[in-house]
């Protein structure tokens, strides 16, 4: 009896611009809820109030509900496989990707930004501190206008917004590997593999180690890099070995430190490698709330501490702090949450992406200046 042949070639690539598959908006909708409760659960009033009702889950959603692992590994992997057919050999290619990401990224997270300040007006003098913080001032706004609070020391004006922040230094670092191989390197080297590996390595084995390097990129690069490394796997060496060799790094991070984040990140990663390579993930999961979910998440990341600060704010006002009034105040923070999400994603996210995609320029076909397919395709 003859062993069933397995089969060794991924499922053909989408191509660049059109809809993302349905288990990458699955595991955008997912994080995203997980990271709202994550939310919901760790800042008072509400979770203080609700804890005699609520407080076994809350506890549990507040120690345990992490899910950015999943939104930076799907994002290196949309990102590599967005990025793939620019042409970065121009003059302004790095200048033109950086201010395209800034629009796609920095005017919804600036749209965000007046809300929780809203917020904290309406509730200024009813809000415990750990949610108002110090009051807002010049130079925090200034900072986070340009993505550098953490940087510079200054608080945070929105629980999640630090995210924001490092997923824009990664998309820029990832870049200009790029830009290195397109044109120093002229398509000869895989910059952005051969680069990202050795960052990886330093991040497993030193920067993820220590939390002061949690406001930089590098503490974070390896999962970004996990879906960077998917992308190549699939879409150009199409082969498994990189992707199995990458993974064996985690592996041994982890025996060397144990971490629960690059166990979650690398779960994640063999998740959505398999689906790509069987194509899989272009067909399943089907439903139609979770897929529509997954498409409003980032919108849904950014206006949901706004709508909980809001909402802490009236129920104080009103004096409902009873375990039930409280839990359902958390339950009207939710389906504003997602309701107002909708309404950001219509008016706001998707017109800054459509703004952002205006300045993207086709790639010209890479003979065009000199150099033929780079080499390091298929390899």
């Amino acid at each position: 009896m003859h062993a069933p042949r397995l089969n060794t070639v991924p499922a053909p690539a989408a191509k660049p611009g059109t809809e993302p598959r349905p288990l990458i908006l699955a595991l955008r909708a997912l994080a995203a809820l997980v990271i709202l409760w994550h939310h919901f659960a760790s800042y008072p009033p509400l979770s203080a109030w609700a804890a005699p009702l609520l407080g076994p889950a809350l506890e549990w959603l507040a120690a345990h509900a992490r899910a950015t692992q999943v939104f930076f590994v799907v994002g290196g992997y949309v990102m590599a496989l967005s990025m793939a057919h620019r042409d970065w050999r121009l003059p302004t290619a790095l200048g033109r990707y950086t201010l395209q990401r800034y629009l796609r990224l920095g005017l919804p997270y600036l749209a965000a930004m007046a809300l929780v300040c809203l917020a904290y007006l309406y509730g200024e003098d009813w809000l415990p501190e750990e949610v108002a913080g110090t009051p807002v001032n010049l130079p925090q706004l200034l900072a986070h206008l340009f993505f550098l609070q953490a940087i510079l020391g200054y608080e945070q004006l929105s629980a999640g917004f630090w995210f924001v922040c490092i997923n824009f230094q990664l998309s820029l670092v990832y870049a200009l590997t790029l830009w290195l191989r397109d044109g120093p390197a002229r398509g000869r080297w895989n910059v952005p593999l051969i680069l990202g590996t050795l960052l990886a390595a330093l991040a497993l084995f030193h920067t993820n180690l220590e939390a002061s390097w949690d406001s930089w990129w590098l503490y974070f690069f390896p999962y970004f890099f996990m879906g960077v490394v998917i992308h190549h796997a699939v879409h150009h060496a199409r082969s498994p070995r990189t992707f199995v060799l990458y993974a064996l790094l985690f592996v041994a991070a982890m025996a060397f430190e144990w971490r629960w984040r690059l166990l979650s990140a690398l779960l994640v990663g063999v998740l959505l490698w398999h689906a790509e390579w069987r194509g899989w993930g272009a067909r399943w999961p089907r439903q139609p709330l979770l897929l529509g979910l997954g498409k409003i998440a980032y919108s849904l990341f950014l206006v949901h501490f706004p709508v909980l600060v809001f909402v802490a704010a009236l129920w104080t006002r009103m004096g409902f702090n009873s375990p039930e009034m409280a839990a359902a105040g958390l339950a009207f923070a939710f389906a504003g949450s997602l309701a107002l999400a909708h309404f950001f994603h219509r008016w706001i996210e998707q017109p800054a992406a459509t703004l952002a995609r205006r300045l993207h320029r086709p790639a010209a076909a890479h003979g065009a200046a000199g150099y033929e397919t780079p080499l390091w395709q298929g390899r």
